[in-house]
């Protein structure tokens, strides 16, 4: 059976999706209109596709392979802040996003026979965004919009990691501490709905699918251990707007 991933729902949104944003009729033409806006987010982060690199020997020990990681995939859930300016002609609409979120977390755990205890590597992920987004809109009713629409961008990320030794019956724990800092071209997908109040006011509900890029932990002080990883997230995104 194929494992069902955020990638997967999202390639299955855009083919439900196509009809609407074709079908759809557009808003009625309206002169060209800047807007801003401030937002939060909740977001359904996860992160896959470990590749590991000197943490143990990579031979099986006692049935296990020493610096096998334990876990595929790591869930977590994040929220986010941010703003956009951007621009609206008829029925699209342009905008820059930016976005911070403050803590993703990205633990893992290996077994290491050779060394008979287990290494840990926890990582906190603090990240800045920034895309330029394209959309199409249309009407729903009197008060009420669809927007559908992605766009490209980068993300700076700052990853604090700890690389652990557990204590063993005749060793202390070892602690080794690094900071990274890498930047990352990422990209988004979003459908959304927008319902207008006095003007100039709005509010609007996203419903976003971010490829965040590549995660890259180490090397650490003591230790020449790298882990790589693939980071990806749902968001529900809530928009406060106002135009002029």
């Amino acid at each position: 059976m194929r494992k069902f991933t955020v990638k997967t729902l999202t390639n299955f949104n855009l083919l439900l999706l196509t009809p609407l944003f074709l079908a759809v009729q557009a808003q009625a033409a309206e002169p060209p209109r800047w807007y801003g806006s401030l937002d939060v987010a909740l977001a359904s982060d996860e992160i896959d596709g470990f590749k590991v690199r000197g943490i143990g020997t990579g031979e099986a020990i006692g049935g296990q392979i020493d610096g096998d990681i334990r876990d595929d995939k790591i869930d977590d859930y994040t929220a986010a802040i941010g703003f956009s300016v951007g621009r609206r002609m008829d029925h699209w609409q342009t905008d820059l996003s930016y976005s911070y979120r403050y803590r993703t977390d990205w633990d893992l755990a290996a077994s290491t026979p050779s060394i008979e205890t287990i290494t840990n590597v926890f990582s906190d992920i603090q990240t800045h965004s920034l895309l330029l987004n394209l959309a199409r809109r249309g009407a729903l009713s009197t008060h009420w919009s669809w927007e559908v629409g992605g766009g490209i961008g980068f993300a700076s990320k700052s990853i604090e990691s700890d690389y652990i030794e557990r204590a063993t019956a005749d060793t202390a724990q070892v602690r080794f501490a690094a900071q990274r800092d890498q930047t990352e071209l990422i990209y988004n997908a979003f459908i959304g709905v927008e319902r207008s109040f006095s003007h100039p006011w709005s509010l609007g509900i996203r419903l976003r699918y971010v490829d965040m890029g590549g995660l890259e932990a180490g090397p650490f002080p003591g230790r020449d251990a790298r882990i790589s990883a693939d980071h990806q997230m749902i968001e529900l995104r809530f928009l406060l707007r106002r135009r002029w």
